[in-house]
């Protein structure tokens, strides 16, 4: 349900601004992360066990814009269980909206568990000293953005709009978004989908079915959502090559068992993610014999009850959500998802789940969430370091958008944490032949 609705309020300096005339950019379609565009997509927003999330959106035109922006609390409805729809226990989908008005060229920022608010006279000053409270929210305020619920999990999206709230093909956003987990930071650009000059002609429907790679034709509004997503990632489990080879991962050593003649053997530094990368080495010492060598603190990953460790070990983890999303009628997407998984000798494993809403999950989940050695995306069950993932919707109701994240450790078990845009292959709508279009409904203003 819906929960909020805030209405910002222009600061003087927005009041006068002139407004210069709102052009498409000439563009041929494409989902984007580096251009501007109308719809942003952040499909990972956290704020919740030490994690928060910091929003950056710039208008990247020399006109004042608007947005119409949509939080969508992901979070499930019993948090302490598992996901289950046939138990009811799915996401909430409760969405809060609020506006935001940008003047030329300008950026802004919050977080999302404390918002933004319109503050004219806050500064970054106290006589000749920094307030470094004040100065966080500093500047020309785009407008009143609530904070979001507590142990928030799920999306924002934001649609560029009149300034009577209807669309409008402006392409004028980019946007970043940080998710800050302690002293570790990790961030990715927001998914850009661009529009034409016919974008609002369905009044609060948007019909995102302009083909990639093409000119726009009447009637075509937004890009086209991706026929697939593709992500290059190392096998769950597997060390990553860096660590492994700055030997902060398994090393090869003794296990010191004697021959004969009383000897002892050296520990040897051999970088190794398992005992088999120390089966072959041979080590005779001075009384003729021969120690065995195991791969010490070599990765582990394991899943008690929910609890991973981690050591010496990489995995990853998807954040994926439906691409159409219905605002008005407060109904979220869903889409049954099939993941093709070829390793480093072209043989390829498969699985399925299905997403409604929002879903963030390891990789090992999908199949194996209790046992991640049984998983066809662990290196042991692929047999490589490093695969590729291939993921499509196999029903006909839509396509997806998402955030590709690693967690590295090594024998210390330290953890670092990266996020990475997914590489995005061709359009759903040009692959279905134009049967499948996906539709953002919004509001009526």
């Amino acid at each position: 349900m819906r929960t909020l609705k805030w209405r910002a309020f222009l600061s003087g300096l927005c009041v006068t601004a002139a407004v210069l005339g709102m052009t498409v950019v000439d563009a041929r379609a494409d989902i984007t992360i580096e251009r501007g565009a109308s719809i942003l997509a952040f499909p990972k927003v956290l704020a919740d066990e030490g994690t928060d999330t910091l929003i950056q959106i710039t208008n990247v035109s020399n006109s004042m814009v608007h947005a119409h922006c949509f939080y969508v609390n992901a979070q499930l409805r019993f948090p302490d269980l598992p996901e289950n729809p046939i138990t009811g226990n799915t996401p909430l989908w409760q969405e809060t909206d609020f506006w935001i008005w940008l003047t030329k060229q300008q950026p802004t920022h919050w977080l999302v568990s404390t918002g933004r608010f319109v503050n004219p006279l806050d500064n970054c000053f106290d006589g000749n000293q920094v307030d470094v409270e004040d100065c966080e929210n500093a500047g020309i305020d785009p407008g009143a953005i609530p904070p979001v619920a507590e142990n928030f999990i799920g999306e924002l999206r934001c649609v560029e709009v009149e300034a009577t709230g209807l669309p409008l093909g402006g392409n004028h956003f980019k946007g970043e978004a940080t998710l800050k987990s302690g002293g570790d930071v990790a961030k990715y650009n927001a998914i850009g989908i661009e529009a034409t000059e016919f974008a609002g002609e369905t009044g609060n429907t948007l019909l995102l079915n302009w083909p990639k790679g093409s000119e726009p034709e009447e009637g075509q509004q937004y890009s086209a959502c991706p026929a697939q997503l593709i992500v290059n990632h190392l096998g769950e489990g597997a060390t990553d090559p860096v660590i492994l080879k700055n030997l902060r991962g398994g090393v090869c050593e003794s296990t010191e068992k004697e021959v004969g003649g009383g000897a002892q053997a050296d520990n040897l530094w051999v970088p190794c993610q398992s005992d088999a990368d120390c089966a072959d080495l041979e080590l005779n010492g001075a009384h003729g014999w021969q120690p065995d060598f195991t791969c010490d603190n070599g990765p582990l990953i394991q899943d008690a009850a929910g609890a991973l460790a981690l050591r010496s070990a990489t995995i990853n983890d998807l954040t994926l959500i439906p691409c159409q999303a219905d605002f008005e009628n407060q109904i979220p997407g869903k889409v049954t998802v099939q993941f093709l998984v070829y390793n480093e000798f072209e043989q390829v494993f498969s699985a399925s789940t299905s997403i409604e809403c929002w879903k963030n999950f390891n990789l090992f989940q999908v199949d194996s969430p209790n046992n991640p050695e049984n998983s066809i995306f662990s290196a042991a069950r692929l047999g490589s370091a490093a695969a590729k993932t291939v993921i499509r919707p196999v029903d006909p109701f839509g396509s997806l958008l998402g955030v590709h994240g690693t967690l590295r450790a090594d024998r210390d078990s330290q953890i670092a944490r990266t996020l990475q845009n997914i590489f995005i292959e061709g359009d759903r709508f040009t692959a279905t032949d134009g049967q499948v279009v996906d539709e953002i409904v919004l509001p009526e203003p």
